[in-house]
């Protein structure tokens, strides 16, 4: 079958969330994974390779903590880190097409009203803020104390949210609107945004508009808890220590749409597979579009969650992509449209060079030999 007629197909059915599970290929390890474990000194790695309609692979080696001798198991969750704000980004293209709100929608133009609005934010948009464009800067306000005071601060997230959204909105941005300078606060802001205007709180909206709808059952907000991976801190010495969930070290839950999801490589890969299929009925091809370019509008930059690449030569066109972890977890993965491939690289220490090593040799396994559809473009 023709690549487009099934990507029309899958639309029509109503999206992957209604297909059966992907079949998961039968192929010998492709590189050595358990070498990388050892060689990058961490206690374990996770690697998921996807086109649009299958897991070509799926590994995990390693244990759960360098304390314990439990191994990883493919069912096992992690912390995904930055890459929430793919799934907060693209829970706002839902609200768009479903029209409870606008692309480009001005904050001073919001249903129900916002009050407390100071001059220098009537004109933003909601993806000023998806897009890391706001101004805002994380220095000024999640320090440590901050963070501190979060943990400790019983309150709902959303309550937490809102007193953060009247706090920026009363003041003034720390650096120039329009320049490129990531910021959790952003997503924080954004948040309570999507909040104010549907009167969900943000974690029921990622579960109805995103999880629920792909099948993601184990996902959920802070670190695995369970029968699951442990994070991991690096010490002073180089060595890393286990962080047991829940002691205290987590982010804090106002945080969530920016760094706190957790789901199993299966549950991502499903994710990445809508992605690579043009929305798969979840989401329009056109919102999609609008999420992957850049929001500046130049060749390759961050649009609104994935960083978009005009032209990288394995990949024989465009590429998303996500990286980030907070200090006990990392995750990389990258979308190739025009291989109809994805690729997910995770670990439960915040080493960004083992995921960047998995990452290449995936590349290397995999997309030398994948077909290219060269008609296909975010």
């Amino acid at each position: 079958m023709h690549r487009r007629s099934l990507v029309a197909s899958l639309a029509a059915l109503g999206g992957l969330a209604t297909l059966p599970a992907p079949a998961l290929a039968k192929l010998a390890t492709p590189f050595d994974l358990k070498g990388l474990v050892a060689r990058e000194q961490v206690p374990a790695l996770g690697v998921i390779v996807v086109t649009s309609t299958q897991i070509k692979h799926l590994e995990v080696q390693g244990h759960r903590s360098f304390a314990a001798s439990t191994p990883v198991t493919a069912k096992d969750s992690w912390a995904f880190g930055d890459h929430t704000m793919g799934v907060t980004a693209a829970v706002f293209a839902r609200l768009v097409e479903s029209g409870k709100l606008g692309w480009n929608a001005r904050l001073d133009s919001l249903k129900p009203t916002l009050p407390g609005i100071g001059p220098a934010w009537q004109a933003a948009t909601v993806e000023t803020f998806l897009a890391h464009r706001s101004g805002l800067d994380d220095t000024s306000l999640v320090t440590e104390a901050w963070l501190a005071q979060r943990r400790a601060d019983r309150r709902p997230a959303r309550v937490q949210r809102v007193e953060l959204l009247a706090q920026v909105l009363a003041g003034e941005p720390a650096r120039k609107p329009g320049d490129f300078l990531p910021a959790q606060t952003n997503y924080m802001v954004a948040a309570a945004l999507l909040e104010h205007v549907t009167g969900q709180a943000y974690e029921d909206l990622v579960k109805s508009e995103a999880l629920d709808w792909w099948g993601a059952t184990d996902a959920g907000f802070g670190p695995p808890l369970g029968d699951a991976p442990l994070g991991h801190r690096r010490l002073a010495s180089g060595g890393l220590e286990t962080v047991a969930a829940g002691t205290g070290a987590d982010a804090p839950a106002i945080l969530n749409p920016a760094s706190g999801l957790h789901m199993t490589l299966s549950d991502y890969g499903r994710f990445l597979q809508l992605l690579l299929s043009d929305g798969g009925g979840w989401l329009k091809p056109g919102s999609l579009s609008h999420l992957a370019r850049p929001w500046d509008k130049s060749p390759s930059g961050y649009g609104l969650g994935w960083r978009f690449s005009d032209d990288t030569e394995w990949a024989k066109g465009p590429t998303l992509s996500q990286e980030g972890g907070d200090a006990f977890w990392r995750a990389q993965a990258v979308l190739a449209p025009a291989r109809d491939l994805g690729i997910i690289a995770v670990a439960n220490a915040d080493s960004d060079h083992a995921c960047r090593s998995v990452i290449d040799a995936a590349v290397k396994s995999f997309a030398q030999d994948a077909p290219v559809f060269n008609e296909l473009k975010f």
